[in-house]
């Protein structure tokens, strides 16, 4: 028989889930802080209590031997009945517990006495509900009593759902691995490198192994880890893969290739992850039974949806998550989330494997949990991470608090006061020792603790409003605090906390300085982990900044396509040092102009900075007014961005000349293949802005491995560049150009740097010379 084994908690959660989704009403308290409880709550309970009573049982249903097993809170006799006792704690006030909490709570009591009942052999056992309120420490107590029958009747029909959807994954999973196990490549034929990929990621996986994987554009990044990572799937009959990305066309260039391997005979469940803004259907999020009917009864009709969802559908993309939660008038992101644990592959953002606030906890909490990381371009991956294990927090979001919520909650109002206190001695400090930013070693300890006694009080606060009352600016203010206080869990040498005084407000930040070592734990929940880019160089400075080097490995591929098909020249009489952009203009402008009228076509250049940008079109608009121009615009939305690709189009009448900003939205992720672009001009080396924490990011990494500038500046700088640079060259008919703009190019630090397919590339001193090879280039390819 098949062994699977279960937590009661997690068979209770799962079948008999009822209620409304509502973040009004989740408890914020950590794992931490709720054990803490649970240990006063047990030892305050006497002699006679029996704590943490470990039971377990078989339950055996062909082909399933189902071991059930959990942790009893507590078990007592009293009044010659022995009582299981079920702690729980949370901000929520006992009486304001919906309905269907309190009796999933029970359920998962009645479970452990049937559990209980199995050595003993009563005839009738109590339920105990020991429900602690953190904010005002009051414990109210709820007790039942169950006759062995119901006990009995009860597990039996719960077991007997459960087996059914057992049933199903056990089926599915047969079919999906004896279509793996025959998988073919689903084209004739291998492209240069593909193979040598597939079979090196095949052995990553198989001796589950973390690698890095640098392959150049066109290389087929995708389909040729995706390939070996399914085969194994099948062989291994492992849990799923998780497939992550960055950007959303990454997740629909994954997508494809599920439907592509499907055609050749792959029998898999996928599942887009879209984020909950995007995928909400109301105008303005609000993720509460009173504001969205989506929400409303949500868990009522959850376990239909997904029978009918994962019976019926295999490739689950956004569209599909979204006709269903129609159909069934539940919450598309949470649809979502649900169906994962169904499904064998998972293509989402990083943040769902990385962020410590938002990652899926169903999955990496899960030590049975067997599954493989595909991560593509994992170089967004380093400033991403650093990002997901920072927070920052500021006095205005107190001030706001303070203005939103009624007068009469005197107790928030004292608690803000109090922090608002806090932020004014901070401002007073820096005008007395004349400063605006500083840092230190140690964590905000003070606001942390006021800061954990406010967030328990708005809760309460919050779980109370009626319709109306709960406004979304006090909730989105509310998990501002919850994320500050979470990150602070993580704080340690890798961290500095920052204080900046500004005109409009005060910010206080945990800043993490160097994430490796929690995504090497994270990396670590997996079974094998694939990290690819087309820019991974160099490939150490990766290993060190996301996996902490140990126990990974790196493997490069070379280029695909052939090296004349690409012209690279170096404008070594251009200086792009801030002091020299002034200056540099009329010669970039040049530089600009020799590309463009070197050839008919459309064209990128990429600046360091918006301002740079624009000193730079204005003259070269006024210059040469009779060239086609655009210009990438702050914060484009998704339609102004297609909008901005649409006019680079294939065989164009007139030359287009789009001006960009380098690490933007356009200097990577877009694919503009054919002669829908055949040339890039990219200004300076790509070295991020200097400021207090690049410096902090300098000084740290200068003392861990004496490369401070390298990996505060230099590194990120070049990738950039890359990115940008791999716009041009999408497939094996393609041609084009790239102008790296900056004498630093040619120097021997920059020159290692450069990928081994650029060795070709030519130094020119002057505007004659880098006229002479763009004709020449041309002309070799009419």
């Amino acid at each position: 028989m098949q062994k699977h084994k279960i937590a009661v908690r997690e068979l209770v959660e799962f079948i008999l889930r009822k209620g409304d989704i509502d973040n009004r009403k989740t408890s914020n308290h950590t794992a931490q802080e709720g054990a803490r409880i649970h240990r006063k709550l047990q030892k305050e309970a006497g002699e006679a209590y029996q704590k943490e009573v470990f039971l377990k049982t078989e339950y055996k249903r062909a082909p399933y031997l189902v071991q059930l097993e959990g942790r009893a809170d507590g078990v007592f006799k009293q009044d010659e009945c022995w009582t299981i006792d079920e702690i729980k704690t949370s901000e929520i006030a006992f009486e304001d517990l919906p309905v269907e909490q309190k009796e999933q709570y029970f359920a998962q009591g009645m479970v452990y006495a049937y559990l209980f009942n199995q050595t003993n052999c009563e005839d009738r056992l109590a339920v105990r509900l020991t429900y602690y309120q953190t904010l005002t420490q009051k414990i109210h107590y709820e007790t039942r009593v169950f006759t062995k029958e119901t006990l009995e009747s009860f597990l039996e029909d719960l077991m007997n759902e459960y087996h059914r959807w057992l049933m199903f994954q056990s089926d599915w999973r047969k079919v999906r691995n004896l279509s793996l196990m025959a998988l073919k490549f689903p084209y004739e034929a291998y492209r240069k490198g593909q193979r040598e990929l597939a079979v090196v990621a095949y052995k990553a996986l198989k001796t589950q192994q973390t690698l890095f994987v640098e392959a150049p554009t066109g290389t087929g990044k995708t389909i040729s880890t995706l390939f070996p990572a399914l085969k194994i799937l099948g062989e291994e009959s492992n849990d799923r893969i998780f497939y992550l990305t960055a950007k959303t066309i990454t997740r629909t260039v994954a997508e494809d290739a599920m439907k592509a391997l499907s055609q050749v005979g792959a029998k898999t469940k996928s599942v887009t992850l879209t984020a909950k803004d995007k995928i909400c259907f109301l105008d303005e999020r609000k993720c509460n039974p009173d504001d969205c009917p989506y929400a409303k009864g949500y868990y009522n009709r959850i376990n239909e949806t997904l029978w009918d969802l994962i019976n019926h559908e295999t490739l689950m993309t956004r569209e599909v998550i979204e006709a269903y939660a129609q159909k069934y008038q539940v919450c598309p992101f949470e649809l979502s989330l649900d169906v994962s644990l169904f499904c064998d592959l998972i293509i989402s953002d990083y943040n769902y494997l990385f962020d410590p606030v938002v990652y899926l906890k169903r999955f990496f909490e899960e030590e049975q949990a067997k599954q493989y990381f595909l991560v593509d371009e994992a170089h967004n991956l380093v400033p991403r991470s650093r990002d997901m294990y920072s927070a920052s927090i500021n006095d205005q979001i107190f001030v706001q608090l303070k203005t939103e919520i009624p007068k009469g909650a005197r107790k928030i109002h004292r608690k803000i006061n109090q922090i608002l206190s806090e932020f004014d001695l901070l401002k007073e400090q820096a005008i007395k020792d004349n400063w605006h930013y500083k840092h230190q070693k140690l964590p905000p300890e003070t606001l942390v603790q006021l800061l954990l006694t406010l967030t328990e009080q708005v809760k309460e606060w919050l779980a109370k409003q009626q319709e109306g009352l709960g406004k979304q600016t006090i909730l989105t203010l509310y998990f501002d605090c919850i994320r500050f206080l979470k990150i602070n869990e993580f704080y340690d040498e890798h961290y500095e906390t920052t204080i900046e005084i500004g005109y409009r407000q005060i910010q206080i930040k945990q800043f993490c300085l160097d994430p490796s070592l929690f995504l090497a734990d994270t990396l670590n929940k997996g079974q094998g982990s694939l990290l690819f880019s087309a820019s991974f160089s160099p490939l150490d400075y990766y290993q060190k900044s996301l996996a902490n080097t140990q126990n990974s490995y790196a493997y490069r591929l070379p280029s695909p396509f052939p090296k004349e098909n690409l012209a690279v020249l170096i404008a070594n009489d251009i200086q792009t040092t801030y002091q020299q952009r002034k200056s540099s203009i009329p010669k970039i402008v040049k530089a600009i102009q020799k590309m463009v009228f070197a050839k008919k076509g459309n064209y990128l250049v990429f600046f360091p900075s918006y301002q740079y940008l624009d000193a730079v079109y204005e003259v070269f608009k006024k210059t040469f007014p009779e060239v086609q121009t655009l210009i990438q615009g702050s914060g484009m939305n998704e339609s102004e961005r297609e909008a901005f690709l649409a006019h680079f189009q294939n065989d164009p009448e007139a030359s287009l000349v789009g001006f960009c900003v380098l690490g933007g939205i356009f200097s990577e992720g877009i694919d503009l293949k054919g002669s829908r672009l055949i040339g890039v001009a990219i200004v300076g080396v790509g070295l991020p802005q200097i400021n207090e924490e690049q410096s902090l990011l300098k000084d740290y990494f200068q003392g861990v491995y004496q490369a401070g500038f390298d990996y505060a500046y230099k590194l990120p700088g070049m990738n950039k560049v890359l990115q940008a640079a791999g716009r041009v060259i999408r497939d094996t008919s393609d041609y084009g150009v790239v102008l790296l703009l900056d004498q630093r190019f040619a120097t021997a630090q920059y020159h290692s740097l450069l990928p081994a397919h650029w060795l070709h590339r030519k130094i020119c001193n002057n505007e004659a010379e880098l006229e002479i090879n763009l004709r020449r280039f041309w002309q070799n390819h009419p």
